[in-house]
């Protein structure tokens, strides 16, 4: 289903890819499209190429390799790395110019996506993926997984690739499951019965469990519990749609599980707080990023490394419903050099490359990467990997609101979720949210 879909997509794109294609020879590429002219990895020999990335630990893995991809398609990697803060900065100046030279970057779709194809920076990719004269016949992007690729679609359209993919995770300290007879949650009300039952067993030593409780930060994991209670950010006309039945019961489902059985410190608490308390075994189980096993099976710095059980989140009224996020590269759309770019994007995301990433700790994009027998060989925690398979398959990538101002709406919702910890009467304050929401998408500077 997902290679039907994958073809589809292309389709329809290489249809409308030369009306919204925003760059110079974007004619040029749909007609390219239909050449017979066979595929050559050397075709823009001597093309120079500028690469603006975050400084992200892919880089890690792609840098070194950046004279393979020289060696084999004749093409230089001008490639510019910096600090996220920074990079974000330096990248929307030098877009919003129209005068830059940057060819092709890395982009994370949830933040960014909105306004950057609002301000037609991206260029569609949709003629790229349905030539046989400018993508690899081996690059197979059926490989990768769907909900990645959706999360770099916007109205119909492919923009980004994906480099990486990273899901949220139920993770729970096997020694305590073990101690008072638990099984692993697999729906919302066995999670709050469970963390009730540690922590009243426990005589309040040992919290039920632990997550993210400060403002924005929070609603990068609360946005599971809202989908998989069948709720979402906005309604089919675009205004606020976290006030819902479902977004009120999901909210109050969160902020009782951290009021009632979690940490004093919730309200104020960001991921690295949170993974601080379950690291050191005061905490019964986290809901929180999959990226995190790292440090959890860490025995320099955890007390629970070794120990450590995984499930995808459990089943809310409308199932289990995760979000992935990811980081992905796109093309720009002024940029003279797109086929050049187009190849380095397909080198790096290739099968090789991704294999390579999973290797080094990087969560793939890509199915093949999993099932490698290299990577099963290697794999130390295979019920993560198990996990965050499942978590992957059925994923929606709208873990931000599908807005310009992402930030402003995230602390907005992220206000809610405090007074939800806090007691107040949850309802009250999504409707207060999903009023600020919507005056912000509103204003005229967006």
């Amino acid at each position: 289903m997902r290679r039907i879909f994958i073809s589809a997509l292309a389709l329809s794109f290489l249809m409308v890819g030369p009306l919204f294609g925003g760059g110079s020879n974007e004619s040029s590429i749909g007609g390219r499209a239909n050449s017979p002219r066979p595929f050559s990895w050397t075709a823009y020999s001597g093309t120079t190429i500028r690469f603006l990335a975050d400084m992200h630990p892919w880089v890690d893995v792609i840098k070194p390799r950046l004279a393979e991809f020289e060696r084999l398609t004749g093409i230089h990697v001008d490639m510019s790395v910096y600090p996220e803060d920074q990079f974000r900065t330096k990248l929307t100046i030098e877009l919003m110019s129209g005068t830059t030279s940057v060819d092709t970057f890395m982009i994370m779709p949830g933040q960014d996506l909105a306004r950057y194809t609002e301000s037609n920076w991206l260029q569609p990719l949709g003629p790229y993926l349905s030539s046989a004269g400018l993508t690899a016949s081996d690059y197979d992007p059926a490989d990768l997984f769907e909900s990645a690729l959706q999360a770099g679609v916007k109205g119909s359209r492919s923009y980004t690739i994906p480099i990486q993919l990273e899901t949220s995770l139920l993770a729970y300290n096997k020694e305590v499951f073990a101690r008072y007879d638990l099984t692993v949650p697999r729906t919302m009300d066995e999670l709050l019965q469970t963390a009730k039952t540690v922590y009243e067993r426990s005589n309040g030593t040992i919290f039920g469990i632990t997550m993210r409780g400060k403002r924005a930060a929070a609603t990068s994991q609360w946005v599971d519990f809202l989908h998989s209670y069948g709720g979402d950010w906005l309604k089919p006309d675009g205004t606020a749609a976290i006030d819902s039945p479902q977004a009120i019961e999901a909210t109050d489902l969160y902020g009782k599980l951290l009021r009632l059985y979690g940490p004093k410190s919730g309200p104020s608490n960001s991921w690295y707080e949170s993974i601080s308390i379950f690291m050191q075994g005061k905490a019964a189980m986290i809901y929180d990023a999959n990226v995190f096993k790292a440090e959890y099976e860490n025995p320099k710095s955890s007390s629970v490394a070794g120990n450590v059980g995984y499930a995808p989140i459990p089943e809310g009224p409308a199932g289990s419903v995760p979000h992935v996020s990811s980081w992905s590269l796109g093309i720009y759309s002024n940029s003279q050099h797109k086929e050049a770019a187009w190849l380095f994007i397909q080198w790096a995301t290739g099968k090789d490359m991704e294999l390579t990433a999973l290797l080094n700790g990087i969560p793939s994009a890509r199915s093949s990467a999993w099932n490698s027998p290299q990577f099963k060989s290697e794999d130390r925690t295979p019920e993560w990997t198990r996990a965050t398979l499942a978590s992957y398959r059925v994923a929606t990538p709208h873990w931000n609101p599908p807005v310009i101002p992402v930030a402003e709406c995230r602390d907005a919702v992220g206000n809610a979720i405090v007074a939800s910890i806090l007691g107040d009467d949850t309802g009250t304050a999504l409707r207060a949210a999903g009023l600020q929401m919507d005056r912000i998408v509103a204003a005229p500077s967006w």
